[in-house]
């Protein structure tokens, strides 16, 4: 760009090159020098704006550009002597623009627009809003293209958009989960104090008063159960719950379990099915015993509330450094948009879903914080109507590595 200025003056000043330097004329010597030192500090101001600065033809040919410009659409003095605007310009938007808005720039307009740069040779894209007005260059009427990067606002505001929808959200999550959580506590509390009512009248029957009692011992545990885990969400925020090791034989755990459940998937109709691979020795590690046992009883849990029939079978897989646990059902499954959302807290997969079946929303997310704290990790496989398999991992300690 320089040497095109340096031919231009040598043309106004009717000298060939560099024969201006052998002049007799120190006058003339002085005015030329002057003239390169304005042009020094005009080249030096123009490298010094701050936003990229384009001058162009009509038809996409560049005159000059400055440093920020060569910047932002990642070009070097090479590229600009065999690239015009078009092959500059972003694929993402419509090329097709670009001589409409020249047109009506050189008839005058001073058009404003903003602009999603994908950078020359790369993928990165930078937000710019572009200014576009007329300049005299060399006698000719031209085109200067003024380009504003406001990428990092354009992020930071994307953030705050997302940041707001996320806060709606959880405020949305949250307001379904006390209006749940309300439920939950009433229905065994209402039980409670009802059949507790019953109990005083002098002419129940014996069978009756068994039958009320029945009922108000499942009513305390299920309210039990609902104040456990808000304690345990309330510990874990405040990183209060601990990891306690100790001997565990994982094939007691899943035969504890079993017997615990049985009853209920017999009332339910279902088949419970168990598999442990080892032997009662081998399937000995140090671990938290009691997190184990309450991330499979909440897995269980959820199995039989979306489980109208068919089977659950639970269990582990020993792997060459931890043992991989498993949770499977014939329910009613989780659509795929689901599966990581509703290891969050206060989230379930529909509010229909919620609403039908009931439930907390605290169980899975208490169960992926327990399994976290233990150094393993949770996920899930699922079909709408083909079922779930929940998995989690716990990594083997030996005796030799108890804290």
């Amino acid at each position: 760009m320089e040497e095109d200025w340096r031919d231009k003056r040598n043309q106004i000043i009717g000298l060939g090159d560099n024969s201006y330097k052998k002049s007799y004329y120190p006058q003339l010597q002085e005015k030329i020098a002057e003239i390169e030192r304005s042009y020094s500090n005009l080249i030096s101001l123009f490298n010094s704006i701050n936003d990229a600065v384009i001058i162009h033809d009509e038809n996409g040919k560049i005159y000059q550009v400055n440093k920020r410009a060569k910047e932002l659409y990642n070009i070097d003095d090479a590229d600009l002597d065999n690239v015009t605007l078009y092959d500059i310009s972003s694929s993402r938007n419509n090329l097709d623009f670009i001589p409409e808005i020249c047109k009506t720039v050189m008839d005058g307009e001073t058009p404003v627009f903003d602009w999603i740069l994908v950078k020359y040779k790369t993928k990165l894209e930078s937000y710019v809003q572009v200014s576009l007005n007329t300049v005299m260059w060399y006698g000719e009427k031209r085109i200067v293209a003024v380009l504003r990067d406001f990428t990092e606002r354009m992020k930071f505001e994307m953030e705050l958009v997302a940041a707001k929808e996320k806060a709606q959200e959880g405020d949305r999550l949250k307001s379904a989960f006390l209006h749940n959580l309300s439920h939950e506590i009433r229905t065994p509390l209402n039980a409670i104090c009802g059949f507790a009512d019953f109990l005083s009248d002098p002419d129940i029957t014996e069978s009756e008063r068994k039958s009320y009692i029945s009922i108000i011992q499942k009513s305390s545990t299920q309210l039990l159960s609902i104040i456990t885990d808000i304690l345990t969400i309330s510990f874990l925020d405040t990183m209060q719950e601990k990891v306690k090791n100790e001997k565990v034989c994982i094939n007691d755990v899943i035969k504890e379990l079993h017997t615990i459940f049985s009853s209920r998937a017999l009332s339910s109709g279902l088949k419970l099915l168990t598999k442990t691979p080892l032997d009662d020795a081998q399937s000995e590690i140090f671990t938290d015993k009691t997190k184990v046992t309450q991330i499979l009883t909440n897995l269980l849990t959820n199995a039989f509330r979306f489980t109208p029939d068919g089977y659950i079978e639970f269990g582990y897989s020993p792997k060459e450094s931890y043992f991989e646990f498993f949770v499977k059902d014939s329910g009613i499954g989780i659509k795929p948009e689901f599966h990581k959302k509703i290891f969050e807290r206060f989230t379930q997969a529909e509010i229909s879903i919620s609403e039908k079946y009931g439930g907390t929303g605290l169980g899975l997310a208490i169960s992926k914080s327990f399994t976290e704290l233990l150094g393993g990790k949770i996920w899930l496989e699922s079909k709408p109507g083909k079922g779930s398999v929940f998995y989690f991992t716990i990594p083997i300690k030996l005796p030799s590595e108890k804290i």
